[in-house]
């Protein structure tokens, strides 16, 4: 670890939305996205890995979304946006950089798939998956511009982004109905691959399967998370496919990375406005890592979010579902099913997949 982490370490759980001590002076086990640590032992291991997780936040003065009139800030409205971006960032970090989930950032990273992975994702209108896209994706859905997007939303807005032809092709596959139906997984895989054998820029593995991002929108309760669902969030965030989950308290959205054996989740958050940087032109990333996580109790969450799991080969997809179907309990947050338990003819129902922008199951947060 680099000088500066090692001085940050210290106090990296301060001032972290949280009345209790520091967690740097605490014995205490949690889990950053797969990966297990204890306190106080791994602190500077836990500062490293924090901080080597992309962080999007709030920004000001990018070009104007929709128009010269459109606003060049994101404040008060763009959280859950901010959110999504993390989330999938975190996947792009695992299926394309040679470290994959045990990537570590360090100032002045040379690494060019980084800051080409990096630049999909800043405030410039035509970056992959940068604000703007984001935004004028919603709107073409209905969505105003400055609307704010609940967990469900991103999803599908990210999901109908990802099916562009970009140079880094995943695919990105949101289950409805609280359901996961693999038949319709592999098919979207397999098919999405073999049509790309035929392009120059097919980056599918050699068995045929391309980077697969599964978000699942969950209602967990209708005021509160039902006790019942804390486990099995708690084994979501410790199966290394995790990519955490989009979501937070009432009026508030947080990109949560883990959680501490204390029930307290951990998350990053994007509730802080930051002046733009075009890291196209300059390679000033400091703003896009952050040196704290923050933490909450496990009943400040809200009911609706999205938990989501990243699987680069098919036996990382054949490992999640049995790791899935071998640990959650009878009465699970979601179903997994071979075929479309909503559809004996083994066709889609009209609202199976589709961009629903006014879902109940959003909330609206600031």
């Amino acid at each position: 670890m680099n000088s500066a982490a090692l001085s940050l370490a210290a106090s990296m759980f301060e001032g972290s939305g949280s009345d209790s001590d520091s967690l740097a002076d605490t014995e205490t086990v949690l889990y950053i996205l797969g990966i297990e640590y204890k306190t106080p032992h791994d602190t500077y291991a836990i500062l490293d890995d924090v901080v080597s997780r992309f962080w999007f936040t709030y920004r000001t003065g990018f070009a104007p979304i929709g128009g010269p009139s459109g606003p060049t800030r994101d404040t008060g409205w763009g959280c859950m946006m901010r959110c999504g971006q993390m989330m999938l960032a975190e996947s792009y970090i695992r299926f394309f950089l040679p470290a994959g989930r045990y990537f570590r950032w360090r100032p002045n990273i040379s690494d060019s798939v980084y800051w080409e992975i990096l630049n999909m994702f800043i405030d410039k209108r035509h970056s992959s998956y940068s604000i703007h896209q984001i935004v004028q994706m919603g709107n073409s859905e209905g969505k105003e511009i400055g609307q704010w997007f609940g967990p469900n939303t991103i999803a599908q807005v990210l999901r109908r982004i990802a099916s562009n032809e970009f140079d880094r092709q995943i695919n990105v596959h949101v289950a409805m109905d609280n359901t996961l139906v693999l038949d319709e997984i592999r098919k979207l895989c397999q098919i999405n691959s073999k049509v790309r054998k035929t392009t120059k820029k097919s980056n599918d593995t050699s068995s045929g399967w391309k980077p697969l991002v599964i978000i699942i929108p969950l209602r967990l309760g209708l005021t509160n998370v039902n006790v019942e669902y804390i486990d099995q969030l708690k084994l979501c965030f410790r199966l290394p496919q995790t990519l955490g989950c989009i979501g937070g308290k009432p009026n508030h959205a947080h990109y949560f990375i883990g959680y501490l054996e204390t029930d307290e989740l951990l998350y990053l958050d994007p509730h802080v406005t930051q002046q733009h940087v075009d890291t196209t032109v300059t390679a000033d990333d400091i703003s896009y890592h952050c040196d704290r996580i923050n933490r909450m109790k496990f009943s400040g969450l809200d009911p609706s979010l999205a938990l989501a799991f990243a699987c680069k080969t098919e036996i990382e997809f054949d490992d999640l579902i049995a790791k899935l179907k071998q640990n959650l309990p009878s009465k699970p947050m979601f179903e997994i099913c071979q075929s479309n338990p909503f559809d004996v003819h083994n066709q889609q129902p009209h609202h199976h997949g589709v961009l629903t922008l006014d879902s109940d199951d959003d909330f609206e947060v600031v």
